[in-house]
C-alpha cells in the first residue's frame, strides 16, 4: 500500500481521546480529623503490641528526675619526665598537648633571611637617624654565609638561595639568640654591634625578640621527650589535703591526649602541694533524663519511618565479635532502655559523682550505685569506664583533659626509622628525612645519591692477563644515612642500643657518618632501651602543628610522634666479600 494511501485511510476515522480526573470532594473544611490517622481496627493495635513485645513488659515507672551531687578537683601542677624536682605549677592558659610536645625551634637559611627582612623594616620604620648605616653594621655583624654548612643536605635551590642573600640582609636567627642572651643578661656567642646601642634600638630589638618569640610557643624548661622511650613522660598533679592525686602518663607516643593516657597515682608527692593547691568545689544538680541517643537508634515516635543511614544488617560478626555483638545487641535491643544525665566539668578539671537518685513516675526514688559495686566472681574485676585507675587501684574521678579539637598538621621535616637488622645482629636510624637549609624537609637516599656523585667511592681494581681475577673487600658499607644502633648492656644490666658511628672509605679519604637527625641528639650520646625497638620497628617525625585554643589565641609548636615501624630490613652492609675484578680493557 502507498503512503499516501494509508495517511487518507487514518484521517477518514478521526479519534477523541479523553481522560477522567479524579478529585477529593472534602465534606468540612477542617483537616483535624484526617490527621488523626484513626485505625477502627482493635485486632490491628493488639497485633502490633505482641509483635513489638509489649505484652512481655512489666510494670516500671520511667525516670523523670535525676538529683546528683559531686565535687570537682582542679589540677594544678606539671611534671615533665619521672623526677618530682621538675614539678611545676601548670599554665592554664595552654593545651595540654602544647605544654607536653612543644620544644625549642631553630630555623635554618630560609627562616633567618625572613626575620633578617623583619628586623631591618623595624629598624626602617622605627625612625631613627642613620637607619641605613644600622642596618649596614647588622649585617656586618650577623652575615649570612655564602658557604654551605652541609653541602650533602644543601640542593641546588638551597646554594643558590644561599648565594643570593649572602650580605644582603642580616642573619635574624643568628640576631635573635644574642639578643635573647643580652636581655637576659648573658653573654652572647656574637656580641651586638655598637649600633645596638643608639638611641631607639633597645626598642627595636625588643620588638624583634617579641616578634620571633610569638611564632612559636616554646618550652623554659618543661621538655618531656625522653630518647630512650622515644615517647614524652609527664605527670599532671592535683595536691589536697588528704588526697594528693598525680596522674601518670608515663609513654604518650605523641598527637591526641585523652583519659586513657593517664594513670592514677594516689598519695604521691608532690613538691608544689603547699604553694599550688588543688581547689575543690562541690555541686548539687537536678535534671530531667533524657533518652541515650547515637547514629541508628530507633526511632521512639509511632509512625516514624527509620532511615537507612544506619544498616545494623550489614554487620558481619563472627562468634569472637564479643564487643561487636555487645554493640549491635544494645543498640537494637536495650537502646532505648537507657538514659542520660549532662553533667557540666570544668575543661582540666577531676570530677566525680558522690549520689544519684532517680525518680520515676511513680514518685519512687532509686539510689544508683556504682558499677564498682557490682558483685563478681573471685579473680575478676567489676566493669568501670573513663574512671582512673592505676596498678591496683582505681578512683571516682574522670578527668577531663585541656586537650585541642581540630589540629593541622604540616608535613615531618624530621623523619627517622628504627629498624632492625637480623643480617648484621643490630639496629639501624635511617634518617629518611632530615630539616634542610630551607627549612623543609629533604630526602636523605637522595641526599646520599648526590654525594656519591661528589665521594665517589674507590673504583675496584682491574685485572691483568697474569694477574688474579678476583680481588677481596673488608667491608661494603651501608649509606650514609643509615645511622647504626649497636647493642650494649648497661651498668644496671639493661640492654641498650647505642648510636654509633661508621666510616665510609671515598677517593677523597675516609668519611665519618654521624647522626644528623635532631631525634638522634648528635653532640650528644645518644642510648635507646632494647625493648622500644621491636621486630616491627619504629617511626619517629618531627613535626609542626598549629592549633587555636579555647582563649582563641593561635599556637604553632614543633612537636615529635612515634609510632609502629614498617618490618625489619638490612642495610647492605657486608664483610670479607670476594668479587670479580673489572676486565682489563682491550689493546
Amino acid at each position: 500500500m502507498q503512503l499516501d494511501a494509508a495517511i487518507r485511510r487514518m484521517m477518514a476515522k478521526p479519534s477523541v481521546t479523553t481522560w477522567t480526573r479524579l478529585e477529593p470532594q472534602p465534606r468540612d473544611a477542617s483537616m483535624t480529623r484526617s490527621l488523626q490517622a484513626q485505625v477502627r481496627d482493635p485486632l490491628w493495635m493488639l497485633a502490633r503490641q505482641w509483635q513489638v513485645g509489649e505484652f512481655l513488659g512489666a510494670d516500671a515507672g520511667s525516670p523523670v528526675q535525676a538529683t546528683m551531687a559531686g565535687e570537682t578537683q582542679t589540677v594544678t601542677t606539671y611534671q615533665p619526665g619521672s623526677n618530682a624536682s621538675t614539678t611545676m605549677a601548670l599554665d592554664a592558659s595552654l593545651p595540654l598537648e602544647v605544654h607536653v610536645e612543644r620544644e625549642s625551634v631553630a630555623l635554618k637559611l630560609r627562616g633567618s633571611v625572613q626575620l633578617g627582612f623583619y628586623f631591618e623594616s623595624l629598624v626602617q620604620q622605627s625612625g631613627i637617624v642613620g637607619a641605613d648605616a644600622i642596618i649596614a653594621a647588622f649585617r656586618l655583624a650577623f652575615p649570612i654565609s655564602p658557604n654551605v654548612p652541609d653541602p650533602t643536605y644543601a640542593p641546588v635551590d638551597a646554594v643558590r638561595f644561599r648565594a643570593l642573600m649572602a650580605g644582603r640582609v642580616t642573619d635574624g636567627e643568628a640576631l635573635y639568640a644574642s639578643a635573647l642572651a643580652v636581655a637576659a643578661g648573658q653573654t652572647p656567642a656574637i656580641p651586638l654591634p655598637a649600633a645596638a646601642s643608639d638611641p631607639g634600638m633597645p626598642a627595636v630589638l625588643a620588638s624583634f625578640v617579641a616578634y620571633r618569640q610569638s611564632l612559636f610557643s616554646e618550652p623554659q624548661s618543661d621538655a618531656a621527650w625522653q630518647d630512650t622511650q622515644l615517647d614524652y613522660s609527664f605527670a599532671l598533679g592535683s595536691p589536697a589535703p588528704g588526697r594528693s592525686l598525680l596522674l601518670n602518663a608515663p609513654a604518650f607516643p605523641g598527637g591526641h591526649l585523652d583519659w586513657y593516657s593517664f594513670a592514677l597515682i594516689p598519695d604521691a608527692n608532690n613538691p608544689l602541694a603547699s604553694s599550688n593547691p588543688a581547689q575543690i568545689t562541690p555541686f548539687t544538680l537536678n535534671f530531667l533524663p533524657n533518652h541515650v541517643t547515637f547514629r541508628g537508634v530507633h526511632d521512639p515516635r509511632w509512625w516514624t519511618f527509620e532511615d537507612s543511614v544506619t544498616d545494623f544488617g550489614q554487620l558481619n560478626a563472627e562468634q569472637v565479635d564479643l564487643a561487636k555483638l555487645l554493640v549491635m545487641e544494645f543498640a537494637l535491643i536495650y537502646g532505648n532502655d537507657w538514659f542520660s544525665v549532662p553533667v557540666p566539668a570544668g575543661q582540666g578539671d577531676l570530677s566525680r559523682i558522690a549520689t544519684l537518685v532517680v525518680t520515676d513516675t511513680f514518685g519512687i526514688r532509686t539510689l544508683i550505685r556504682p558499677s564498682e559495686d557490682t558483685t563478681v566472681n573471685a579473680g575478676e574485676a567489676p566493669w568501670s569506664m573513663f574512671k582512673l585507675s592505676g596498678n591496683g587501684v582505681r578512683s571516682d574521678f574522670i578527668v577531663l583533659a585541656s586537650t585541642l579539637g581540630v589540629v593541622e598538621e604540616a608535613d615531618a621535616i624530621e623523619e627517622v626509622q628504627f629498624l632492625r637488622d637480623d643480617m648484621a645482629a643490630m639496629a639501624w636510624a635511617v634518617e629518611n628525612q632530615l630539616q634542610g637549609d630551607l627549612d623543609a624537609a629533604v630526602d636523605g637516599q637522595e641526599a646520599y645519591v648526590r654525594w656519591l656523585q661528589s665521594n665517589p667511592v674507590p673504583p675496584p681494581p682491574q685485572a691483568t692477563a697474569d694477574g688474579p681475577q678476583i680481588y677481596y673487600t673488608l667491608e661494603i658499607p651501608a649509606p650514609n644515612n643509615w645511622i647504626p644502633m649497636v647493642p650494649e648492656q648497661g651498668p644496671n644490666g639493661a640492654l641498650y642500643l647505642r648510636r654509633g658511628t661508621m666510616v665510609i672509605p671515598t677517593t677523597s679519604g675516609p668519611y665519618t657518618v654521624t647522626g644528623r637527625a635532631e631525634l638522634l641528639d648528635p653532640g650528644q650520646p645518644f642510648f635507646l632501651l632494647d625493648h622500644v625497638v621491636p621486630r616491627s620497628g619504629v617511626l619517629a617525625d618531627r613535626y609542626f602543628r598549629r592549633a587555636r585554643s579555647a582563649s582563641g589565641n593561635t599556637l604553632v609548636w614543633l612537636a615529635r610522634k612515634s609510632g609502629p615501624g614498617k618490618g625489619p630490613g638490612w642495610s647492605g652492609l657486608r664483610f670479607d666479600v670476594v668479587r670479580q675484578e673489572t676486565p682489563a680493557p682491550s689493546p
